[in-house]
């Protein structure tokens, strides 16, 4: 899972690539709570476009989000999740509680990307 956040006029969105599953889980909800805390008064998207996999631990990862950034006063949103996972998340009932948008609006081009991988292992 690689884990990377940019400001763009929209607000901070904040993209995972890779595999969210169990493994993956404490480390992304970690990189969300300090990316959170660290733009507290910004939108928040949350760019799912490079998710490989997810299983339930995902549905945690995004609901403890939405929770906090609500809990903050800020706005959140889920953008280009993919068909597999925008199936689990239609099935838990999520996306009547979370705003999903297929992408983000068109914007100027960031000027930089923040990286930070998480430490997470997949194991499939």
């Amino acid at each position: 899972m690689k884990c990377s956040h940019k400001r763009e006029n929209c607000g901070i969105v904040i993209r995972f690539n890779g595999e969210l599953g169990h493994h993956e889980a404490a480390q992304c909800v970690e990189y969300l709570e300090k990316t959170m805390t660290l733009y507290a008064t910004e939108p928040i998207f949350l760019d799912l476009s490079g998710l490989t996999f997810m299983d339930s631990s995902g549905i945690a990862v995004v609901l403890g989000a939405q929770r906090n950034v609500l809990g903050a006063g800020q706005t959140f949103t889920v953008v280009g999740t993919p068909p597999t996972a925008m199936r689990i998340f239609q099935a838990s009932g999520i996306v009547r509680r979370i705003q999903f948008i297929p992408e983000l609006p068109h914007l100027p081009e960031p000027e930089d990307e923040e990286e930070e991988p998480c430490t997470a292992k997949s194991t499939r």
